[in-house]
C-alpha cells in the first residue's frame, strides 16, 4: 500500500460514500476500496478486485484512483485512471454502484449572507377593472 499523503487542508466534515445503501463517511486522507478485508471499505462482490480503487484527499479535493483493477473504475460513466470526484458523481467499481456526495456547508452560507430573509408578504386580490361591453 502507498504511504499516506501529506494534506494541510482539513477534511470536509460532510463528505461520504454510499455503497449498497450504507453511508461510509470519509474522515481520512487516504481510503483503500476493494474485496480485501483490509481495506477501510470492505466490498463482498467477487467482480471488485482485492485491492480495487482508493479516494486520496488532496489539496481540498477528494480524488479516485483505479489501482489496476480487472472490473474498472468508473466517474459518471467514462473509465478513469485518475479522477477529481464532485458532489453527487456516480463511481462504479467493477458494475457496483457508489454515490459520492459533499456537501458544501461555507457555500451555502454564502448564499444566505446574499440572499437574506424574505419580507413579510401579504396576499392581496388583484385589482379588476369592469369592462363593460358598448352598447349598440
Amino acid at each position: 500500500m502507498n504511504p499516506e499523503p501529506k494534506n494541510d487542508a482539513p477534511l470536509p466534515p460532510t463528505a461520504f460514500l454510499i455503497v449498497n445503501s450504507q453511508v461510509f463517511p470519509l474522515t481520512r486522507d487516504l481510503i483503500n476500496l476493494g474485496r480485501k478485508l483490509d481495506n477501510h471499505i470492505v466490498i463482498h462482490d467477487p467482480r471488485v478486485s482485492r485491492n480495487h480503487a482508493q479516494l486520496r484527499y488532496i489539496e481540498g479535493h477528494f480524488v479516485i484512483l483505479d489501482l489496476n483493477s480487472t472490473g474498472g473504475t468508473f466517474v459518471n460513466g467514462q473509465r478513469v485512471t485518475k479522477s477529481m470526484l464532485y458532489a453527487g458523481d456516480s463511481i462504479s467499481l467493477a458494475g457496483i454502484p457508489i454515490k459520492f456526495v459533499q456537501d458544501a456547508p461555507k457555500m451555502i452560507t454564502q448564499a444566505m449572507d446574499r440572499t437574506g430573509p424574505l419580507p413579510d408578504l401579504r396576499y392581496e386580490e388583484p385589482p379588476t377593472q369592469r369592462i363593460d361591453s358598448p352598447k349598440t
